[in-house]
C-alpha cells in the first residue's frame, strides 16, 4: 500500500527573519557567539544547493529543482514536510555527511543597500547566534574600535560574497534548463523491502530523454559552460532516494528503542 505522498518547497530567505545589514554605528558591540548549530534546519525537508556543492551534495542526498519559477536545485533532506533527517536533537549536522553552504552561511547573508548596487554583510537577527554586546556575553565581536571588521566578520564576508557569485550561475543554469523544456514533475517512489512505497512529490527532474534530445548546439553551450556535469550529477543523485528512507527508518527504531 502507498503512503500518503509528502509534498515541500524551498522559499529562500529560507530561515531568514530579519535579516539586517550590518552598520558600524548601529552594531558596533554586536558580535556572534561561537558555539555553532544547526536547529534552525531542524524542519527543512529540502536545502538550496548551488553549482559548486553539487559533487559533494550528491553523494549524500537526492538533488532535485523547486517548481517554483526560479527552479533552483535543493537537496533533499527528509521525506515529510517538517523533518530533517540530518539534523541532531543537539543541533549537530549528522556526522559524515555534506553540510550545504545555505546552512554553514546562516546567519550571514549577503544584502544590497540599493538596488543594482554592491553587496554588504548582512545578519539574521533573530539568530540565537546573534549578541548585541559581545564583550559583555563573551561573544566574538563583528567589529573592531576603529569600525572595521573583525576577522569573523571578513570570513563571513569572504564566504557570502563566494556564495553570491556561485548562486548567479546556479541561477543561470536552471534558467537554461526552463528555457529547454528539460525540467518536468516527477514524484519518487522509494519501495521498501516491505513491498511498501514512500512517495514524495513537489519538485521537479531533469528529464533524461529531453535532454539526450538536445540539439548540438545546445549541448555545446551546456559543455562549454560546465553544465552537463551539473545534469550527470543531478542524475546521478536520484539513487540517494533509499539512502534516505533507511535513515529514516534507522531514526525511527533508534527513537522507539529509547521510548
Amino acid at each position: 500500500m502507498a503512503k500518503t505522498p509528502s509534498s515541500f518547497a524551498a522559499r529562500p530567505p529560507l530561515f531568514y527573519h530579519t535579516p539586517t545589514l550590518l552598520r558600524f554605528h548601529e552594531h558596533r558591540q554586536f558580535g556572534l557567539h561561537p558555539q555553532a548549530s544547526s536547529l534552525f534546519a531542524a524542519e527543512a525537508a529540502a536545502i538550496p544547493l548551488v553549482a559548486a556543492e553539487f559533487v559533494q551534495a550528491q553523494r549524500h542526498y537526492p538533488i532535485v529543482f523547486a517548481s517554483n519559477e526560479e527552479a533552483m536545485p535543493l537537496a533533499v533532506t527528509g521525506l515529510i514536510a517538517g523533518r530533517n533527517l540530518f539534523v541532531e536533537a543537539d543541533g549537530a549536522w549528522a556526522s559524515g555527511f555534506y553540510v550545504p553552504g545555505y546552512v554553514r552561511r546562516y546567519p550571514f547573508i549577503s544584502m544590497a543597500p540599493d538596488a543594482g548596487g554592491a553587496t554588504m554583510l548582512g545578519l539574521d537577527m533573530a539568530s540565537a547566534r546573534v549578541s548585541p554586546d559581545a564583550l559583555r556575553e563573551g561573544a566574538d565581536p563583528l567589529f573592531t574600535d576603529d569600525g572595521k571588521p573583525t576577522q569573523v566578520a571578513s570570513a563571513a564576508m569572504a564566504f557570502c560574497d563566494a556564495y553570491a557569485l556561485d548562486y548567479e550561475r546556479t541561477r543561470a543554469f536552471a534558467a537554461a534548463l526552463t528555457l529547454q523544456g528539460l525540467l518536468v514533475e516527477r514524484a519518487a517512489r522509494i519501495k521498501r523491502p516491505d513491498g511498501e512505497e514512500q512517495v514524495v512529490q513537489g519538485f521537479r527532474l531533469i528529464d533524461e530523454a529531453a535532454f539526450r534530445a538536445l540539439p548540438q548546439d545546445v549541448l555545446a553551450e551546456f559543455h562549454a559552460r560546465g553544465w552537463l556535469d551539473l545534469i550527470v550529477l543531478h542524475l546521478a543523485a536520484q539513487t540517494r532516494w533509499l539512502g534516505l528512507l533507511e535513515r529514516a527508518e534507522g531514526l525511527a527504531k533508534t527513537a522507539s528503542a529509547l521510548n
